[in-house]
């Protein structure tokens, strides 16, 4: 019995298609035009919003938004024509958990709709950026109604769903052009400290990839003592806007150590490795060696 009421209304929608041909042919007009200057206005207004607006997503945002726009009132002029709300109504009132269904599954694409909606608007980032949500770290290649593109540093390219942008926090490493970087630079004990950091300072000046400026100078100091070193945090201040593209950051890093160490090594400092210290407790007694032969025997 359910069957039947369910298929009742598309006998009708069937039945009224067939007599009024002509008014689906004219509604399947009406939506191919609402189609095609949905097209031309998003072009329109891409290459009007471009010329005002220097953030790429949200003219991309806005010129799909004129698009949508046009495509729904099309399809709705299309449904009234061929007589579509009375079938969807039929359909919904003779299948109550269908629309249950339908709800559930319409309700993440509106909250990731809605999400894209802020996203543009409030722009936390642009095209390029390197941001991290959730572990997924990478720059944005480009953001649609559903979902951000970001690709990560190992090629993935993964979609991330706007409405976790939204919900999680979220860290923009570019929002400003600025990342400091660090590594840990260990001494002997022996060593004169000051006179490292300062002929470690001194490489650091000779780089011209670091910032340079009063605020984001770099700077060294003492991180810790372990066990056989002193060891030294060295700081210093990329521009990823310069250095936007995979490995130049990784690639002045290197630089930045291998100056450092040269700069020490040139200048007669040690940089010891971990030193073990083996204790025997047999006071007043020979220590008991054994000699093997690891020789091949014939």
């Amino acid at each position: 019995m359910l069957d039947i009421e369910i298929l009742k209304p598309f006998e009708a929608l069937r039945a009224g298609l067939i007599a009024h041909f002509p008014t689906f042919f004219w509604s399947a007009i009406v939506l191919v035009v609402a189609i095609f200057v949905g097209i031309l206005l998003r072009r329109l207004a891409h290459k009007r919003l471009s010329r005002r607006i220097e953030d790429t997503l949200l003219v991309n945002f806005i010129s799909r938004t004129v698009l949508v726009i046009c495509v729904v009132i099309g399809l709705m002029f299309f449904l009234k024509g061929v007589g579509w709300g009375t079938a969807a109504g039929g359909l919904l009132a003779g299948a109550g958990v269908s629309a249950i269904i339908l709800g559930f599954a319409f309700k993440d694409i509106g909250e990731n709709f809605l999400a894209g909606f802020f996203l543009a608007f409030s722009r936390p980032f642009s095209i390029g950026d390197l941001i991290e949500v959730q572990g997924i770290k990478g720059k944005v290649k480009a953001m649609n109604f559903r979902s951000t593109h970001v690709r990560t540093f190992d090629g993935q390219d993964i979609f991330v769903p706007n409405a976790m942008l939204i919900k999680n926090p979220l860290s923009n490493y570019t929002r400003d052009d600025l990342l400091r970087y660090n590594y840990v630079l260990g001494l002997d004990y022996g060593a004169d400290i000051v006179l490292a950091m300062q002929t470690v300072l001194d490489s650091l000046y000779q780089i011209p990839e670091l910032e340079q400026s009063a605020e984001l100078k770099p700077f060294i100091q003492i991180e810790d003592f372990g066990t056989s070193t002193v060891n030294l945090g060295v700081y210093f201040w990329v521009n990823s806007f310069r250095n936007n593209q995979v490995g130049q950051v990784i690639a002045i890093r290197n630089k930045v150590m291998v100056a450092g160490v040269s700069a020490l090594m040139k200048s007669g400092f040690s940089l010891p490795a971990d030193i073990v210290e083996l204790k025997i407790y047999q006071e007043g007694q020979p220590i008991p060696i054994k000699m093997m032969d690891m020789g091949t025997r014939n």
